[in-house]
């Protein structure tokens, strides 16, 4: 379905006066208008995913403040490709999936490769006034690719990946990860790097003229999605560096970076490991104060228990260290919720007391 948008380009006339020397006229600068407006708040044309869940607030609050500058643009006539996506996006959020995709059709055919990712979306998902389409949806991805859009390219790719619109071809599906990945997008770095780490994607898992899998190159792809804020890639860093693969594998150093840098984010289960790693000290000075403070803030998140606390790592709950079990107890007993000894031994008047954390 193709929905027309009316667009004039204004014509803009400027007077000089006579009397003005040309110093004064190099001075002079034109006001910004209504485009410039728009594109400067919204920023640049996005058809990805979002690396976070604050990333998407943070567009979504960055249309919503572009959204009149962009409508008195569109009103104006400008027919600059970036404020038609724009438009498109804020239709989008409302809802109007018809003016949406009418923008898309405008910002897509004025030469925005991300507007063509975005039109392939509406046809591969069925979208709005679109029925589900693969093979017209490929047909957008792979303008888009061809234009360069990172997230077209990762698109194209998993089309290859399972022959939607397009052939079945894992070599093509990795070429377009790579390309997505090395032109910045996050997910596809993430998803590239998964796919060198545990052979995602390729049937078999592995396939040598692919170089597949590969932990070096899915730890650089991985590194560049974590450095981005993609919180999965930090949870596979700090596995791929952890010593699942044995006694003396991995890198302490890189394991303790990355799990330090997902309990920054939050998550429960990267707390108690980082528990674990004070009390080893592995990748850091040991340190049983530490490790046991970071095992109760663990279990006060009501995410994890006592089962899990210290089994994140190596698959299973080795014995506590006496110092790190002690300095545990010592927390527990200042909470009032253990009355036993400070003995080391974490047994069931330890686990009790530790299992009132989150009441």
């Amino acid at each position: 379905m193709k929905i027309s948008l009316s667009v004039a380009l204004p014509r803009v006339a400027m007077t000089l006066a006579l009397s003005a020397s040309p110093l004064t006229l190099a001075a002079q600068t034109a006001p910004e208008t209504a485009a410039d407006l728009c594109v400067e708040t919204a920023g640049p044309p996005n058809s990805g995913v979002p690396v976070s869940p604050e990333a998407q607030d943070a567009l979504e609050a960055a249309l919503a403040e572009a959204a009149p500058y962009c409508e008195q643009a569109l009103e104006d006539g400008s027919e600059d490709p970036v404020v038609l996506f724009h438009i498109g996006a804020i239709r989008q959020a409302d809802g109007d999936h018809e003016e949406a995709v009418a923008a898309f059709e405008a910002a897509a055919a004025a030469g925005l490769a991300a507007a063509n990712t975005k039109l392939g979306d509406y046809h591969l998902f069925g979208i709005g006034p679109l029925r589900r389409d693969a093979d017209e949806a490929a047909g957008y991805f792979a303008a888009a690719a061809e234009g360069g859009d990172p997230a077209g390219q990762m698109t194209l790719g998993l089309l290859h990946r399972i022959g939607a619109g397009v052939p079945r071809d894992t070599g093509r599906m990795v070429e377009l990860m790579r390309a997505a990945a090395d032109g910045g997008y996050h997910f596809a770095q993430y998803r590239l790097g998964q796919t060198y780490l545990t052979g995602d994607g390729i049937p078999g898992g592995e396939d040598a003229s692919l170089g597949i899998p590969n932990r070096d190159e899915a730890a650089r792809y991985l590194s560049m999605a974590a450095e981005q804020g993609n919180i999965e890639a930090v949870l596979d860093l700090a596995r791929i560096y952890s010593e699942l693969d044995g006694p003396g594998t991995g890198d302490p150093e890189q394991q303790f970076r990355w799990t330090e840098r997902a309990v920054e984010a939050g998550l429960p289960d990267a707390i108690a490991a980082l528990g674990f790693l004070y009390e080893r000290g592995r990748g850091v000075e040991a340190d049983p104060d530490q490790a046991a403070a970071l095992y109760v803030q663990a279990l006060e998140t009501g995410d994890v228990d006592m089962d899990d606390l210290r089994g994140r790592i190596g698959g299973y709950e080795p014995p506590w260290d006496r110092a790190t079990a002690m300095a545990f107890q010592v927390i527990l007993q200042e909470r009032g919720l253990y009355l036993g000894a400070i003995d080391g031994q974490i047994g069931p008047m330890s686990r009790a007391a530790a299992a009132a954390l989150d009441d």
